[in-house]
């Protein structure tokens, strides 16, 4: 069992060290073409990062402002989120209800929910909050709702004619049926939190990535603003590298334990 779980993990990093080496060469290849301006090279963009990193403004006003917004929007839709979404998936008729809330949230463009919270909340943190919560709401509650959605109405029945606890039910029923659409949408909604951030952070901010990627452009620095783009897909892998596999984690060993 351990050595096919070795072979497992080391023909995946085979494949996922395949698969970034064809997107760095496709990067280098496309920059040749483009040319400079338009696309910078994978050194160039390299190069460019690590003269961001030396400066501790780049830490302080930059990663960290950006980070504290998305995390703090995206724990708020995911309060928000799951608490509507398992409403209406226990409750049909509270799913019936908030349906017209979340086709609105779900198809507003993200540059629409900056400028209303840009008028809703000013230019600032507050904002950028709001529109990463904004964006991951619908997101967890489409996850919820489905997920209870999908648990067999039997079940739930005779759960209820043997008089199961509130606690055996959870655990038994529904938290395996939510657990994997959880956790996947958990990933939609980090990502894209983080771009309607970097989005809003452009617009209407003075701190951040991107404020920093709005000072990139205005000074046509091609090689700095494709590291800050850089920099917020790596955030979005730290984090669900860590936070995202730990809830998985938490989630499925709840599951087992009871």
């Amino acid at each position: 069992m351990d050595n096919t779980r070795t072979v497992k993990r080391s023909a995946a990093f085979r494949w996922r060290l395949a698969g970034c080496l064809c997107f760095l060469g496709a990067w280098q290849w496309a920059s040749v073409h483009a040319g400079s301006l338009a696309l910078a090279s994978p050194v160039e963009t390299w190069r460019a990062l690590m003269d961001m990193a030396a400066h501790p403004a780049f830490w302080t006003q930059g990663m960290l402002p950006t980070l504290g917004r998305v995390l703090s929007g995206f724990g708020l839709g995911l309060v928000v989120g799951g608490a509507l979404g398992w409403a209406a998936g226990i409750c049909p008729a509270a799913g019936f209800m908030l349906l017209p809330f979340r086709w609105v949230l779900s198809s507003v463009p993200g540059v629409v929910l900056v400028i209303l919270a840009m008028l809703w909340c000013g230019v600032g943190s507050a904002m950028i909050i709001l529109i990463v919560a904004l964006t991951s709401i619908p997101t967890i509650y489409m996850a919820l709702q489905e997920g209870l959605r999908a648990v067999d109405p039997a079940l739930c029945e005779m759960a209820r004619a043997y008089k199961i606890s509130l606690r055996k039910r959870f655990t038994e029923l529904y938290l395996p049926a939510v657990a994997a659409p959880l956790v996947s949408a958990c990933v939609v909604a980090l990502g894209g939190g983080m771009r309607v951030a970097i989005l809003g952070e452009t617009l209407g901010a003075s701190q951040g990535l991107g404020y920093m990627l709005a000072l990139a452009r205005a000074d046509l620095d091609t090689p700095k603003l494709y590291a800050v783009a850089l920099v917020s897909m790596l955030l979005v892998s730290v984090i669900e590298a860590t936070f995202l596999r730990c809830l998985r984690k938490k989630l499925h060993c709840g599951a087992r334990s009871s």
